[in-house]
């Protein structure tokens, strides 16, 4: 049972503090379980006699520590824990979820042909012009739009397929491409209205936007990927040897530009695919 004791406004904690611990002891004993949604603000201020800002800076006060997540019109939810992902590895999207356990359901958005050839997205240079665009969801709720770029010969696929193979299944299994290295950006960037609906987030919210061009062993760029992930559900891991000077990484750029995308990481190539 939740602990709906008076609290004590003669303690030296202010009042927002202990309302932060009584709901960090609900996470922390998984009475308020992984995407549970926590009572309202109206229901907090009822339960424990007090005012709507000091429900407010609680709420505050656990959102920044990741505890919990605000969704506008939805309500406050504990977080879910993050799915993470090893960039020191040469791995698949879909791999990197397998490898921890979890089978995502995926829902295929997209299969063209030509949708590439037109797609302003895409980098300059890459002769990838079909397009196979899917939502990934964990527990029922979507967490990632992939959109991924292919070879011509990719066409051949057929939707079918498309749905059940990942990404680089197609471009091993199916088209016969040694994947040899990959080239990766990280960035934070706003989500179109279109990927935003497709995840259930507010218009105009940020997503994490990974994206990733894959070479084969010749060299020959065979495949790009943008991936738009819901930020509290996905870590990104990168073992690095020695210090990692970041302060030296950091070069000027245009206004509003990513230094992410502009220093792509190449990942080893001998890396498991």
């Amino acid at each position: 049972m939740p602990d709906t004791r008076p609290l004590e406004a003669s303690s030296h904690e202010p009042l927002y503090v202990q309302l932060a611990n009584r709901l960090a002891d609900e996470i922390s004993s998984a009475r308020l379980a992984p995407g549970q949604k926590v009572p309202t603000e109206a229901e907090l201020m009822a339960t424990y006699g007090i005012s709507r800002v000091t429900v407010r800076q609680a709420i505050q006060l656990l959102t920044g520590n990741g505890q919990l997540v605000s969704h506008r019109g939805k309500g406050t939810f504990v977080t879910r824990a993050a799915i993470q992902q090893d960039l020191s590895t040469l791995q698949g999207f879909q791999d990197a979820l397998r490898s921890q356990g979890i089978e995502p359901q995926t829902e295929l958005l997209e299969f063209s042909a030509s949708s590439g050839r037109v797609d302003r997205d895409l980098p300059q240079g890459l002769d990838l012009p079909v397009r196979l665009r899917r939502r990934y969801c964990v527990d029922g709720e979507p967490f990632a739009v992939v959109e991924a770029y292919l070879p011509a010969e990719a066409a051949q696929l057929g939707e079918e397929r498309a749905k059940q193979l990942a990404v680089y299944e197609i471009l091993q299994q199916f088209l016969g491409v040694r994947i040899g290295s990959a080239d990766v950006s990280i960035q934070c960037a706003r989500a179109s209205n279109g990927v935003a609906a497709e995840l259930g987030l507010d218009a105009r919210s940020h997503v994490m936007l990974m994206q990733r061009t894959s070479y084969s062993v010749t060299g020959a760029a065979c495949e790009h990927m943008r991936i738009h992930i819901v930020p509290e559900r996905y870590t990104f891991k990168l073992s690095v040897p020695g210090p990692m000077e970041l302060t030296s990484a950091l070069r000027p750029t245009a206004p509003g530009a990513s230094v992410a995308a502009s220093h792509p990481t190449r990942a080893p190539r001998t890396a498991r695919r």
